[in-house]
């Protein structure tokens, strides 16, 4: 079958089709559906491209969120018949530099492109990086000129946080702690500005004092809970940049002989199953894992055809579980 068949079963112009499937053009998520499902309705198979084999470098695999990345990538990546390499980085830049010089370099680790995830948030590395080698960053934006010249894709994080900290203000909190991430990190910066901007729009003051920056770890979300606990005026509410850390809050909660959500809500960021596991079931903003891990290797597939970069910020879905209640107020 062709792409014009595609275009027709999609009601679609073929030029959308071929632009979607080169990685040229961004739909919305109901556009790219209908041509998905024709392609399949039809028996079309995207031409294969020159990448056999794919080296997907993460942090670290220790956080259920990377973990649970890498296993979308390579789902996605075995779906199309590709071969992956998932490198560990360890979160250091130095490593990150080595780990895609040697991919770049003579198809290292006999990997014919990259797919990034940074810890760092330094597009430093690309400096020993052919352009034409095909590299594409994916969750976390790279800073500097030279990522410029790549293609990304990651979550809406702003729009994510915004919703998260919009909705504890609609159970009627006033006093939301935000545990943020690493500051050099564009997704965490992005998360925060969330969280400001939805606080000034319900005509309340930041304090400063509410905003807490650190790892994305659980005993970091531990020791948060500790120093908001300290505060004269205790916030009602906790919105964590990730889940790992509002994990990490759930359980240090019993210690301090606080109950959630009776005593503190909490909502987190990611959408890592292991929030379904504590009890109470996490509150969280969704990451979509699978469209982040098909439009990655739709990058890729552009970019060792020659297409020049693009970047894409995908939808969240706000999901509310049993970490969350309102406030006193808020039932009168």
């Amino acid at each position: 079958m062709s792409i014009s068949a595609v275009a027709r079963e999609a009601g679609v112009s073929t030029s959308t089709v071929s632009r979607f499937l080169k990685g040229q053009l961004q739909l919305s998520a109901e556009t790219e559906a209908k041509i998905r499902a024709a392609m399949e309705a039809t028996g079309f198979a995207a031409p294969r491209s020159d990448v056999q084999h794919l080296a997907l470098v993460v942090p670290e695999l220790s956080n259920p969120y990377f973990a649970q990345l890498a296993q979308a990538v390579t789902d996605a990546a075995h779906h199309r018949d590709l071969e992956v390499s998932v490198v560990v980085s360890d979160g250091l830049e130095a490593r990150e530099r080595r780990i895609v010089a040697k991919c770049a370099r003579s198809r290292g680790l006999g990997a014919d492109a990259v797919v990034f995830v940074s810890m760092t948030g330094s597009g430093e590395l690309l400096a020993d990086v052919p352009d034409d080698y095909p590299f594409v960053a994916l969750d976390e934006r790279l800073g500097g000129d030279l990522a410029e010249r790549r293609s990304f894709v990651g979550a809406d994080n702003f729009e994510g946080a915004y919703q998260a900290t919009t909705f504890l203000l609609s159970r009627g909190h006033r006093r939301i702690a935000h545990v943020a991430g690493p500051g050099h990190l564009d997704s965490a910066r992005d998360r925060l500005r969330g969280y400001l901007r939805a606080v000034r729009d319900a005509g309340l003051e930041v304090d400063s004092r509410l905003v807490l920056e650190g790892t994305y770890t659980e005993t970091f979300g531990a020791h948060a809970l500790s120093q908001v606990l300290r505060l004269e005026d205790r916030p009602t509410a906790v919105f964590a940049a990730s889940d790992i850390v509002a994990v990490g809050i759930a359980a240090a909660a019993p210690m301090h002989g606080i109950r959630i959500p009776e005593d503190l809500s909490l909502i987190g960021f990611d959408g890592i199953e292991q929030g379904s596991w504590v009890t109470p079931r996490l509150s969280t903003v969704v990451q979509p894992l699978d469209e982040l891990a098909r439009r990655a290797l739709d990058l890729v597939a552009a970019a060792a055809g020659g297409a020049g970069p693009t970047a894409h910020r995908l939808p969240m879905e706000l999901r509310i579980a049993e970490s969350v209640a309102g406030t006193p107020a808020s039932a009168g």
